[in-house]
């Protein structure tokens, strides 16, 4: 398990940092548990700062069910009506309130979420549940009918000496004597971002020595057989791979070594997050945010099984790659031919391909090719057998 989900605050009194907001959200969950409608918080500011995991204390605190979705969940207006509007007006189990929290949702772009941010926002307007939005920014253009909506509310980096404070913590409690300058580093570069200081801290705790460079097999047999978060990021550690080619192959074998869907689903999950923040590495260009990719891909892909597998998997080349590699191949030939075709026919390279039919059917009559200079794959993909290009 992730040192930042074993920890999270389980309470607002847990909760570290940001204290005004923490006040600010309890008096608004009270004020609804008196019977007073409020406005639904959008939580919104950088990164790690703790938005998600103040919702989910709030709903601990108040003994309220919580229910999460993400902006993937809710892209369009039909997503979000379907999806969301029976969870905002009916309550939880038990007659107990429900908290409906959405993630992310400046996640949403592009034509394929087109009227999310409006739908979710006129579904809001009726709903009887408490509700809770969370955003990195919450002025982004596409917001603007959920801002009129709701109350805003920012949350700001942490300060250093609270991180420290929470990393030495978490370090006691999981008995790890940490030094001191360590602590400090791991404070002084989070940047005031507690769940990327979370992560530093787990990956300064004990573990092997790297290896010497690794065949691609190993690392991958590696990480789905690792049972502890500190032997999954270790586990492409040593080999010169590089992160796009890590992830197609983790993607291709996990069906591979998982057996059960639900362990699938989670894997996968895992990955589809890890996707979110490398969208937002390239948006951004924020190369901070790429370490909680390799958490997700790494550890949440190792820990989303159930118990370890003792089986040999015959892990598999990824078939996007192997794909690719056919049509890059293919495109160097056909540009082969239409290159040899050009200089004996004395064209274009672009207009080659207006001889390639005379040339098929010059081999379906036996009529000599040589005159083309083509080696024996290129009459093959022109659909003309080899022994019909001699002289």
């Amino acid at each position: 398990m992730h040192l930042y989900q074993k920890h999270a605050p389980k309470s607002l009194s847990e909760f570290a940092g940001n204290s005004e907001v923490v006040e600010e959200v309890r008096k608004w969950a009270l004020l609804i548990e008196s019977g007073k409608r409020q406005k639904p918080l959008l939580l919104y500011g950088p990164s790690g700062v703790g938005k998600t995991a103040l919702a989910y204390a709030l709903a601990s605190e108040m003994g309220w069910e919580i229910l999460e979705f993400n902006a993937s969940d809710t892209r369009n207006k039909d997503n979000v009506e379907r999806i969301m509007g029976a969870a905002t007006s009916s309550a939880g189990l038990f007659s107990h309130r429900k908290l409906i929290l959405v993630d992310e949702v400046d996640g949403l772009e592009g034509a394929a979420d087109r009227g999310g941010a409006s739908a979710i926002a006129s579904v809001i307007e009726n709903a009887t549940q408490p509700i809770i939005l969370t955003a990195n920014d919450a002025w982004d253009k596409k917001l603007y009918s959920l801002r009129s909506a709701c109350k805003l509310i920012e949350m700001k980096h942490i300060n250093k000496r609270t991180i420290r404070s929470v990393i030495a913590r978490i370090a006691k409690e999981e008995g790890i004597s940490m030094p001191e300058d360590v602590l400090d580093k791991i404070a002084d570069s989070s940047g005031g971002d507690l769940r990327s200081a979370i992560i530093d801290l787990q990956a300064y705790l004990p573990g092997s020595m790297r290896d010497r460079d690794k065949l691609i097999f190993e690392c991958v047999k590696s990480l789905f057989k690792a049972e502890t978060y500190q032997d999954a990021m270790k586990s492409f550690d040593g080999t010169t791979v590089d992160y796009g080619l890590m992830k197609l192959w983790i993607e291709s074998n996990i069906p591979i070594e998982y057996e059960k869907p639900e362990e699938i689903a989670r894997a996968y999950n895992f990955l589809s997050r890890a996707d979110v923040f490398d969208g937002r590495v390239l948006n951004r260009q924020a190369w901070k945010l790429q370490k909680y990719s390799y958490a997700l891909i790494l550890a949440g892909v190792a820990l989303s099984k159930g118990h370890k597998y003792h089986k040999f998997s015959k892990y598999e080349f990824p078939q996007f790659l192997r794909l690719m590699s056919i049509s890059s191949e293919k495109r160097a030939l056909r540009k082969s031919i239409r290159r040899k075709v050009a200089a004996a026919c004395h064209c274009s390279v672009r207009d080659a391909d207006l001889y390639f039919p005379l040339i098929k059917l010059m081999a379906k009559e036996g009529k000599p090719l040589g005159f083309f200079g083509l080696d024996e794959n290129e009459l093959k993909m022109l659909g003309a057998s080899a022994n019909e290009e001699s002289d």
